[in-house]
């Protein structure tokens, strides 16, 4: 994958010898949580390489983007960041799974009015379209419920305050722009992200481009039971002439 977006700023495909490089924007990116490793990286780039891309301008790596495959009952159910991920390298990514799952989008913070984050956003959901998956999901952050813990409750509350823009949080009101809904509260998903209390939001976002599973199923059938064909014998009747 390779998409231009401009003259100076482009998104393609990670590659191996990015690693240093999405390590030092991984540090730059995460200063409250807690960054990755070298070996973490390494990691990532080499399960499904096609679902990790970087964010290049003028020839500097500014956004990284990493997704894999996953199914569905492993997707939706209870997980941890660190579960669900394999500790961080990826290593669950399933190959006959029907979801993509959003591991990471981190920006540099330098280079934020660029709406980085937005072309990331993008390029996730045209893998998503290109490889037929059902749809991506994933644990959004909710940095902003910390200091809004005595209005609210519980994360949920938080939650649905911010889908009803009665607030605004800086990570969940810009997924929800990006088309996600979310769909319930994941607990303890990341316990070093005290500005979330470790909850996080399960986003998802359904590929209206996906096949219907249904007829999916109808054309495996008819491929393995054979092709009939039907022919039905028409009377021909003589043309009227008189008839325009």
């Amino acid at each position: 994958m390779k998409t231009d977006t401009g003259a100076r700023l482009q998104l393609r495909t990670a590659r191996p010898k990015d690693a240093e490089d999405i390590l030092r924007l991984a540090d730059r990116s995460y200063t409250d949580v807690g960054g990755y490793t070298l070996e973490l990286i390494q990691g990532q780039l080499a399960s499904f390489p096609d679902g990790k891309i970087v964010a290049e301008y003028d020839g500097h790596i500014v956004g990284y983007c990493a997704t894999f495959m996953i199914d569905e009952e492993a997707a939706f159910g209870p997980h941890t960041w660190s579960e669900i991920t394999g500790g961080g390298y990826g290593s669950r990514h399933d190959p006959n799974g029907h979801w993509l799952y959003g591991m990471d989008v981190c920006v540099d913070p330098d280079y934020r009015r660029l709406r980085i984050g937005q072309r990331l956003y993008d390029a996730r959901r045209r893998l998503c379209e290109q490889m037929e998956l059902k749809g991506i999901v994933f644990g959004g952050r909710l940095p902003g419920y910390a200091k809004r813990r005595k209005e609210f409750a519980t994360p949920a509350e938080y939650l649905t305050a911010v889908e009803s823009r009665q607030v605004r949080d800086q990570v969940a009101s810009f997924q929800i722009r990006m088309g996600f809904e979310p769909q319930g509260i994941l607990e303890n998903y990341l316990s070093s992200d005290k500005q979330s209390m470790g909850f996080a939001s399960k986003m998802v976002w359904r590929n209206p481009y996906a096949p219907q599973e249904e007829l999916k199923k109808r054309l495996m059938k008819a491929d393995q039971e054979g092709v009939r064909i039907a022919t039905v014998q028409l009377q021909m009747r003589a043309i009227n002439p008189s008839y325009s």
